[in-house]
């Protein structure tokens, strides 16, 4: 009786209209096709350096559709409902494109051909740039656990986003806005403005109580988010990240406006129940309306807080701290183009300053 096949060693055989070639590795079984003899046997010696390498991914039939939904069943006790619903928005439609292609067969061109193909459908470029992020986040994980050799994504560019050109606001449309704002009166009003002044989040924003303020010494802790689950339930969360607690220095504007707001509740904006998402946006579009500027969405308000201190020069990691956010790479992604601009005018203020 033959004996076993050794390991490491390769049999081909005619298939179909085409060859089928095989081989065992670390006592798994792995199979390849091709339309000729010479194709598998230079498939299994790929096989075979990878084996060698470290990089090869254990046989699997798991499709890259099936393990985004478990990965996102993976994420439901770690992440808010709302962040998992955007994970799923933004990766629903790569899944066209990739859901069907088997995890270890992915390649860096299966992921470049399917965030074209999402651009030829219309998407912009921020939501490019999101897909990419977190598929690379889905992949990676994919790693960690061992079903994955090496993370294709690795060697695809991140997709660039691009900068807002005409919808931008401008100076005077962010003092228009904040002084229609101020004229409305109306808490939620109130908190728009409060957002264009320290560049919170809607929901870090919503999530302020009288506690948090210190008069005395003009800051403001940020300690809690209001984060909406459906259309009637909400919940009230610590920040997003460590880095999203954090104490920031209140300017008068923002000193001032507080002192408008009576002290009813706990919360600062609110008294029974925080504002729904489609009640801010409903809101932020009738002052974009009044103060006769671009329509943006409440989030917006945080960019032009950001976009205007980078503009006035001020340091990388100060706006890092901030914002909130959890690494300053996050930053120069974000506000890159004004970031740059600021560097214009410091080459140019060297000019000027030795004459040349």
């Amino acid at each position: 009786m033959p004996g076993r096949r050794p390991n490491g060693t390769g049999s081909i055989r005619p298939h179909g209209r085409g060859w089928q070639g095989s081989i065992r590795l670390g006592g798994r079984r792995y199979w390849v096709s091709a339309p000729t003899r010479q194709e598998v046997r230079e498939r299994l010696w790929e096989l075979a350096m990878r084996h060698r390498q470290g990089t090869l991914s254990p046989p699997s039939r798991l499709t890259v559709g099936e393990w985004v939904e478990e990965w996102l069943r993976l994420q439901e006790g770690r992440l808010r409902p709302t962040t998992l619903r955007t994970y799923r928005q933004v990766l629903l439609p790569l899944l066209p494109h990739l859901g069907r292609v088997r995890l270890t067969a992915l390649s860096p061109l299966h992921i470049a051909q399917a965030l074209e193909g999402l651009r030829r459908q219309g998407k912009g470029a921020r939501q490019v740039a999101m897909a990419y992020a977190y598929l690379r986040a889905c992949l990676r994980a994919a790693v960690a656990l061992g079903l994955l050799a090496q993370d294709p994504s690795q060697r695809v560019p991140r997709p660039r986003e691009q900068r807002r050109e005409a919808q931008d606001w401008t100076l005077l449309d962010m003092r228009r806005f904040l002084q229609t704002c101020l004229e409305d009166g109306r808490p939620i009003s109130l908190m728009f403005a409060f957002m264009l002044l320290t560049g919170l989040r809607p929901g870090e924003a919503a999530g302020l109580q009288w506690g948090d303020v210190d008069t005395r010494s003009g800051t403001l802790t940020v300690r809690r988010a209001v984060v909406w689950e459906g259309t009637t339930r909400f919940h009230i969360h610590p920040p997003k990240s460590k880095a999203g607690e954090r104490t920031i220095s209140l300017s008068q504007a923002a000193l001032s406006l507080l002192g408008r707001l009576e002290k009813r509740s706990i919360h600062i904006f609110w008294d029974t129940t925080p504002p729904p998402p489609w009640t801010v946006s409903r809101v932020m579009a009738e002052l974009c309306q009044k103060a006769g500027v671009p329509r943006r969405p409440a989030h917006y308000l945080r960019h032009c807080h950001a976009s205007l201190l980078a503009a006035s020069g001020l340091d990388v990691k100060t706006l890092q701290r901030r914002l909130g956010h959890a690494q300053a790479s996050v930053t120069l992604d974000v506000y890159a183009y004004t970031l740059s601009e600021m560097d214009k005018r410091a080459a140019e203020m060297v000019d000027r300053a030795l004459g040349a």
